[in-house]
């Protein structure tokens, strides 16, 4: 009876230990969805249908226009608000998958290939320095090719 009784105790000791284990890992280990990411670390600027705000964020609509033209894949991670997020390399990578597919998905090149995290973490590597002088470039080299106006 009273190896019964131990017997029980260590099993309830155990389980209690377990649930209190997962309790304690299972919040890190909980994947947001690409969309939640965008909806907690890029809404606030760039809005809910990725439209921006003027003159604080520019829209994120036709994103995908930019992996048209040369260094327009890279500014796209390398601009502050990507690559000094407090996301992980790999949430990065989900969230402008996301983003393009979900915010210009007509406009995606044939050979687009979807972010990886170790794309983004050589990205954090760079700093842009004058990012609006960047996008002007970029903007200018889009119209060039026809693809903006």
């Amino acid at each position: 009876m009273l190896t019964d009784a131990v017997a029980f105790v260590r099993a309830l000791i155990f389980g209690c230990g377990l649930i209190g284990a997962l309790a304690i890992i299972a919040p890190g280990a909980r994947a947001e969805s690409p969309q939640n990411l965008y909806l907690l670390n890029c809404w606030g600027c760039h809005r809910a249908n990725g439209e921006g705000i003027a003159g604080t964020a520019p829209p994120l609509r036709d994103a995908a226009d930019f992996l048209r033209v040369k260094g327009g894949r890279e500014y796209l991670i390398e601009v502050p608000g990507v690559a000094e997020s407090a996301l992980t390399d790999a949430q990065v990578a989900e969230v402008m998958n996301w983003v393009i597919q979900n915010f210009s998905r007509d406009r995606v090149p044939a050979d687009f290939t979807p972010y990886t995290a170790e794309e983004v973490h050589r990205s954090r590597e760079t700093r842009v320095l004058d990012i609006a002088q960047r996008r002007e470039s970029l903007v200018r080299a889009m119209a060039a090719h026809g693809i903006r106006e």
